[in-house]
């Protein structure tokens, strides 16, 4: 049986719904209006790309507000208090900006620890996010945080995921379903109790700054390959994990694994390594399924690393590499995705302001 905070994936015939942001009543709704409220009042807006054409101190976006309010119970108060300390946080390490001017080179090396994206989604179309522990070393990440002792940078990859990944797969969809999370699947075979040990303190910290600065952006996490010293030390990864984070975890045995995964995620959407018959192993690039290329066109055979934006301007969206090599600015427009063919249901492409 599975180990998990929650009720199992395999308690329903059918995966649940997108467990997505959303007022759905009228106690939500007035929330959500004083959350608004609260910002417009205090002048309260988050940092934003001046690539996306928005005034110099930044917007609001319903979609983030609404991630925040979900966060805390649909309380504005507290809600406003989270995304005020967030947006003052991304000011101060300059998060938007680096994301725009980051050399390709470092965005590299900060992305192959991180979860990556294998191209597929899972059953509800949500990005599925792979992440093997024993391909990670150690020294890379101890050389990160000795760059880096905040550990801001290490939030340039989440980045990635929120403005290009997401905003990507739910353009796919494109059925009025809200895509705006992910799911992840953990891989810990072959890991060491040493190994584990040396690496708890930075991905604890990690987790910290992630469930402050992004929250409700992972819909579930399955771990696999657990080592047999993993219920000793799994009050220790979670510890910093806020109650919501942990209800979205399962823990699942070698046996059941694939049976549970393919539950979520369609098979050829699954990698080999876990029962499916994706051709894809950590951390290789994105392997885009046919819906997925019909929308991005010759870039899923000609991957660019690096730093993107997907932006949605009034003609059509655009993703748009960014970035900087050899001291240039990167600003290459990878594909234009015609307004005919882009929904507006869903989460609506965002309007950008002509400066």
């Amino acid at each position: 049986m599975a180990a998990e905070s929650s009720a199992s994936p395999a308690d329903s015939k059918k995966p649940a719904l997108v467990s997505q942001p959303s007022v759905a009543n009228e106690h939500q709704a007035k929330a959500f209006a004083e959350l608004k409220a609260l910002c417009e009042n205090n002048k309260l807006y988050w940092p934003a790309s001046e690539i996306e054409g928005y005034p110099a101190e930044g917007h609001n976006d319903d979609k983030d507000l609404l991630r925040f309010l979900v966060a805390r119970s649909y309380d504005p108060q507290a809600a406003y208090k989270q995304y005020s300390a967030s947006a003052a946080w991304r000011r101060k390490v300059a998060l938007v900006q680096t994301y725009d001017n980051v050399e390709i080179q470092r965005f590299a090396r900060m992305n192959r620890v991180q979860p990556q994206w294998t191209g597929r989604r899972d059953r509800m179309g949500i990005p599925l996010m792979v992440y093997v522990l024993s391909e990670i070393r150690p020294e890379d990440l101890a050389q990160i945080s000795k760059e880096d002792p905040g550990l801001s940078s290490i939030f340039l990859p989440a980045e990635y995921i929120t403005n290009f990944t997401q905003r990507l797969c739910n353009r796919v969809r494109n059925d009025g379903t809200i895509i705006n999370k992910s799911v992840n699947i953990i891989d810990l075979s072959n890991v060491g109790l040493r190994k584990f040990w040396n690496l708890r303190s930075i991905l604890q910290t990690a987790s910290g700054m992630a469930t402050a600065h992004y929250p409700e952006t992972v819909e579930r996490i399955f771990v696999v390959g657990a080592p047999s010293f993993f219920p000793t030390v799994w009050s220790l990864v979670t510890s910093r994990f806020d109650p919501a984070t942990t209800k979205k975890i399962f823990v699942l045995s070698a046996s059941e694994a694939t049976e549970k995964l393919t539950e979520f995620i369609a098979p050829e959407d699954l990698p080999r390594r876990f029962g499916g018959t994706l051709d894809w192993t950590f951390p290789m690039r994105p392997v885009p399924d046919a819906e997925t290329k019909e929308i991005i066109g010759g870039l899923a055979d000609r991957w660019v690393e690096g730093p993107i934006r997907y932006l949605s301007k009034p003609e059509g969206d655009v993703l748009v590499a960014v970035g900087s090599q050899d001291g240039q600015l990167r600003r290459e427009t990878l594909a234009h995705i015609p307004q005919g063919s882009s929904s507006r249901n869903g989460q609506p492409s965002e309007h950008v302001p002509t400066r």
